[in-house]
């Protein structure tokens, strides 16, 4: 499959949990774009930060596999994932995951958090 032929969009279900929307992206470089990619991603992790409804991003890079990036993502609610989408920034991001990188909209894992412990309950 071409870049051209992937779908960079993730699919937004309206079943998803409410609350906090948590996610990760499992995101490869093609081989000799490892520094590329990392660029991209730097630039979007400084400017999803600055989104109202972002929680939290980071950012990682495999050390044992140095061109494959681990990103970890919360936003406040699904429509707070909704606008994110719709930014200029993940516009350019998808542009450069088409040049850089294997990835698609198959990158991105939704996540429901598991509930906290009971305090002083026994296991």
């Amino acid at each position: 499959m071409s870049a051209g032929d992937r779908r960079f969009m993730p699919e937004v279900g309206d079943d998803l949990p409410p609350g906090e929307r948590p996610m990760v992206a499992v995101v490869r470089a093609v081989p000799g774009h490892e520094d590329q990619l990392a660029a991209a991603i730097t630039a979007l992790t400084a400017a999803v930060r600055r989104e109202p409804g972002c929680r939290e991003f980071r950012s990682f890079r495999d050390l044992a596999h140095p061109g494959t990036f681990h990103l970890y993502e919360i936003y406040a609610d699904t429509a707070a994932f909704r606008a994110h989408l719709a930014t200029g920034h993940v516009a350019q991001f998808f542009t450069e995951l088409a040049r850089h990188s294997t990835a698609d909209a198959g990158a991105v894992t939704q996540l429901a958090e598991l509930p906290a412990p009971v305090s002083g309950a026994s296991t």
